[in-house]
């Protein structure tokens, strides 16, 4: 399947100039209680090498803890690869996942979702914080954790509320624009008095005459 997973090898990212720098922080601290909670505290300037996964190339990889080297969105992309090339046959037949869900076989196929969100004694998972930290009306002024969607979703997911959340932004100045404009026509609404145009009379007093 070729995925692409972080190795063991890290190089660090090089840094602007000091004033760009000293701007990106105080960016990041004024903007810090607009942040979603999820990320874990690692180093910014450090970054992981990554290469596609390899049996024979075990030895590249962290595999320390092998039962988070995978996270939920790759296990179920795996497990959906494996039905899909498992061969169902019999005489004059031989299909996957895909075929039997073609002939209505199967109605449907998908993932189920991992971790409990009601428990208040589960474990943290990634659900739960997507539920606590996303989905909720209560940060609906935080910005959108976008790595946690895609580590959840998929990439496609994550792209799309990445372009939805910077097309929100894009409509705030306009939005903005509109209030002030809207509130000024209710402010002046008694005040407005339709402007006298002398050629519509003209041309309404002419043709009075005519008849």
């Amino acid at each position: 399947m070729k995925l692409k997973m972080p190795t063991r090898k890290v190089y660090e990212v090089k840094q602007g100039s000091n004033l760009v720098e000293k701007i990106r922080l105080f960016i990041h601290k004024v903007t810090d209680p607009l942040h979603p909670k999820v990320d874990p505290k690692r180093p910014e300037d450090v970054k992981s090498l990554s290469l596609p996964f390899s049996r024979e190339k075990q030895h590249l990889f962290d595999l320390s803890d092998k039962d988070k080297f995978f996270d939920s969105k790759t296990r179920s992309f795996i497990v959906f690869e494996v039905l899909k090339r498992i061969r169902w046959t019999r005489p004059n037949y031989s299909m996957g996942i895909t075929s039997l869900l073609a002939n209505g076989i199967y109605t449907s196929a998908y993932p189920l979702h991992d971790g409990e969100i009601e428990d208040g004694d589960a474990e943290p998972n990634d659900r739960k914080l997507l539920f606590e930290e996303w989905a909720s009306y209560s940060v609906f002024y935080k910005y959108q954790p976008i790595g946690l969607i895609r580590k959840y979703f998929g990439e496609k997911v994550g792209l799309y509320f990445a372009w939805l959340g910077v097309y929100t932004q894009m409509l705030i100045p306009a939005s903005i624009i509109g209030v002030i404009v809207f509130l000024y026509g209710c402010a002046t609404v008694d005040d407005n008095i339709p402007r006298y145009q002398p050629h519509l009379y003209s041309v309404v007093l002419i043709s009075e005459i005519s008849y």
